[in-house]
């Protein structure tokens, strides 16, 4: 410890530089502020974590002015000071940024120990980190400065952010969100055959289907395993759930008839939203005199509505945090907001004219071959890819309106017109 000290003395002699951070810390009531910067300190903060993570790593050691004079921190304030800090990491960073705290004593110029606070910020492996508007920096001398954009592309790349999404590790996310029992089910299911069986470890399985990632000896929950099977995903992936609202007008007026959030693991959530589409009364459902006296029609094909929950689950983009599946239901038709346009090239017309889709989370959709569907029996997708011209086809002879696809933003709306049945 005496020999850490020594050195960081003779690297705060030196002054701030690519690796060093110096920050004076100063309280107004119960807010933290730095020397004699004027803008928010969190936005500060955050601007330099992310700097420090996108570059080579660092430390920040708050107690000391820029000049290298240590003034110290009251330690009646360390808990405030310290409840600040990890706030910054992990809400003002993203991707969160997990900062190793350390609480030291140096010495002023008199001789007498201050509190200071040793704050490691390690090289990110995985991400590029960006301040909560956007910024991607880097550090440059003592200075934070925007990444140009054909370095962020090398960037991106060399942090392995070719990596899709879905197979990233959740930073910060324990393993034990991923809920064994489920796995252990879905395994038994897919392998015909217990883990017990095989000569590895539960984690070492998680590893192997993509659904966890092993960073320094350390097991972390991928995207694709939070999704999967944790009973909350959007505590981590927020967003990851879908809203229902019904109304009893053509429109979104505000005074809904019903609503509902559907959480859980993704295979699950659409279980829920069949469920309700099979259960509400507020899915029309015409009754009809025919011939052989008075038939219940149904407003929708229960296959097409399947189909388009399990595409908007599938193909959404979970890397919109904070934009989640809405459903709205009306008396005339159903619309599905999914966060995310259309992926790659893909446009509407491709998909009318048959195109096969560019999937944007591969092992998602994989996963769901491997989840049985309540109405069909089979599989909630199928391989061949011809699940949205089915909508289409069986959608046009119930309602004899074609599906609209429109994009909103960066969102996707699918609307699907519900039958109407004339009655004698």
């Amino acid at each position: 410890m005496v020999e850490e000290v020594e050195n960081l003395l003779r690297e705060i002699d030196a002054g701030e530089d690519t690796y060093l951070e110096l920050k004076e810390v100063k309280f107004k009531g119960d807010q933290v502020r730095f020397g004699n910067e004027d803008g928010k300190a969190s936005s500060s903060l955050a601007e330099v974590f992310c700097s420090l993570a996108n570059t080579e790593g660092g430390a920040v050691v708050f107690g000391v002015r820029d000049d290298g004079s240590i003034v110290g921190i009251d330690p009646a304030r360390r808990n405030l000071l310290e409840q600040f800090i990890v706030n910054v990491a992990l809400n003002n960073c993203k991707p969160l940024i997990e900062p190793i705290l350390n609480w030291i004593k140096l010495p002023d110029e008199t001789g007498v120990p201050r509190l200071c606070l040793k704050v490691d910020i390690h090289k990110s492996s995985f991400y590029v980190h960006q301040t909560m508007d956007g910024r991607f920096l880097k550090r440059i001398g003592s200075h934070c400065h925007p990444i140009p954009a054909e370095q962020l592309g090398r960037l991106l790349s060399a942090r392995e952010l070719v990596m899709p999404f879905e197979e990233r590790p959740v930073l910060g996310a324990p393993i034990e969100m991923i809920d064994r029992s489920r796995v252990e089910s879905y395994y038994r299911r897919r392998f015909k055959r217990t883990l017990e069986a095989e000569r590895l470890t539960f984690y070492q399985v998680l590893v192997n289907l993509k659904l966890a990632v092993a960073i320094d000896g350390n097991y972390v929950p991928s995207n694709l395993g939070i999704l999967l099977f944790s009973e909350r995903p959007e505590k981590v992936l927020d967003g990851a759930v879908i809203d229902i609202a019904a109304y009893r007008h053509e429109i979104a007026d505000g005074n809904t008839a019903d609503s509902k959030r559907i959480t859980g693991p993704l295979p699950e959530q659409i279980h829920q939203v069949l469920h309700y589409f099979q259960s509400s009364p507020l899915i029309a459902v015409a009754s009809v005199k025919e011939s052989m006296g008075r038939r219940d029609r149904t407003a929708f094909v229960d296959t097409a509505l399947q189909e388009a929950v399990v595409n908007a689950v599938v193909h959404r983009d979970y890397q919109l945090t904070g934009s989640q599946i809405i459903i709205r239901l009306f008396p005339d038709r159903l619309e599905i907001h999914s966060p995310g346009a259309l992926h790659n090239t893909l446009s509407e017309e491709n998909l009318y004219a048959g195109c096969q889709p560019i999937r944007r989370n591969q092992q998602l959709a994989g996963f769901m071959r491997d989840f049985e569907s309540p109405i069909t029996g089979t599989s909630f997708m199928e391989a061949r890819g011809e699940g949205f011209l089915n909508l289409v086809r069986d959608s046009i002879a119930l309602s004899g309106k074609r599906p609209e696809i429109k994009r909103i933003g960066e969102a996707v709306k699918l609307t699907i017109f519900a039958a109407t049945y004339h009655q004698d």
